[in-house]
């Protein structure tokens, strides 16, 4: 069964019932795809569509009888027989608004099998029974019979066996219609379940998202952490290795951070610390840039295909751009404004070179630069 709605019938047409009349068969198609519709609709809970296809489906029904009765009117004109299909015809609308009100304090459910079992019965037989037997005489005194022969023949070729026939096709819709509908809603239902799983997967993608971010980037300043350091550290020293390419790597340290913090207190100095974040990442642009606050008022940067002079120039493009921050730290001794010491190493990296081994030359290039007065870089090969 498909797992459109759209797609499934609770009343297929069936060839038994044609009556012969083109026009009264087009129309009978139509009926049964509105009823069908609204089986959907009904599977579906929306309560909109669904009164504006009980809407479609009465006015359609009500176009149809009126069409049907004016041709029956013209073989049968004030037969009782036409009288009979005529309140037929009038009771069906009634029965259909009336099991609509009286169900809207009932279960879904109770309304779907109430609503759609009683209009797939009602229209079969009266399709079956009625229409038939009437088009049968119409065939019948186009043929030239009378209409009271024709009215025996239809009787006769409707009774016993055929009669028997039409309770059976009958018995079959009823439980093909309560089966296809307990499928719909049970399609209908997984499909719910399946819309909530995707929502709740989305969710658990977006959390898992959300976690391996926070995992690697450091709070405060949105920069990788220490943690995501080793990891990118360990990845692209393998990359230059097997590319012979240099790899460098720089070390930078607020200057007199200490006394900012002492000074104008923690919640200054984490501002400082967001506003060199920002810097930082505003100068390290380039596809092998990675910045990271290794812990502190300590920042690393690991950048690839950096000679010896390119690491020199970007070092100092980097201690210019904090400078020009213009932060003020009125308890430095190099400068008025915050400024950064830092330590670079560039090399192209052989097997037994490690993290360590870079941090070990960065680090002791970054205090070397301290102890020079800070506000510069220490490089070299």
């Amino acid at each position: 069964m498909s797992n459109n709605l759209n797609d499934i019938e609770v009343f297929p047409w069936n060839k038994n019932f044609e009556t012969g009349l083109a026009l009264i068969d087009e129309q009978h198609k139509i009926l049964i795809s509105l009823l069908n519709k609204l089986a959907v609709s009904l599977v579906r809970g929306s309560a909109l569509e669904i009164n504006n296809i009980f809407d479609e489906l009465t006015k359609y029904a009500e176009f149809h009888f009126e069409t049907e009765e004016g041709i029956w009117a013209e073989y049968f004109d004030s037969d009782s027989w036409l009288a009979s299909h005529q309140i037929s015809h009038s009771t069906f609308l009634p029965k259909v608004i009336e099991l609509k009100e009286k169900n809207v304090q009932k279960q879904k459910t109770e309304i779907i099998e109430s609503i759609i079992l009683f209009l797939i019965r009602w229209l079969a037989f009266h399709i079956m029974d009625n229409d038939k037997r009437m088009s049968l005489v119409v065939h019948n005194i186009n043929k030239g019979l009378s209409i009271e022969e024709a009215r025996n023949a239809a009787d006769k070729k409707m009774s016993g066996s055929i009669r028997v026939l039409v309770e059976a096709v009958m018995a079959m819709y009823d439980s093909l219609s309560s089966r296809t509908l307990a499928l719909m809603k049970e399609s209908h239902e997984r499909q719910k379940v399946e819309l909530e799983l995707n929502k709740a997967n989305k969710k658990l993608r977006k959390a898992n998202i959300r976690l391996e971010t926070l995992a690697i980037t450091d709070q405060l300043t949105g920069l990788y952490n220490r943690r995501h350091f080793n990891n990118i550290f360990a990845q692209e020293l393998r990359r230059a290795r097997r590319g012979k390419t240099p790899f460098t790597l720089i070390i930078l340290d607020i200057d007199f951070f200490k006394k900012i913090n002492d000074n104008y207190g923690h919640s200054e100095g984490d501002q400082i610390l967001i506003r060199v974040s920002q810097k930082l990442k505003e100068i390290c642009q380039r596809p092998g840039d990675f910045v990271f606050r290794l812990g502190g008022e300590e920042f690393g940067i690991i950048a690839t295909n950096l000679d010896c002079q390119g690491t020199m120039e970007f070092a100092e493009i980097i201690r210019k751009g904090v400078e020009n921050l213009k932060i003020p730290n009125k308890y430095s001794k190099v400068s008025q404004y915050l400024t950064v010491s830092i330590g670079t190493f560039t090399k192209e990296p052989v097997e037994n070179d490690t993290v360590d081994s870079f941090m070990s030359v960065a680090d002791s290039r970054l205090y070397k630069a301290k102890r020079l007065g800070r506000n510069q870089f220490v490089s070299g090969i």
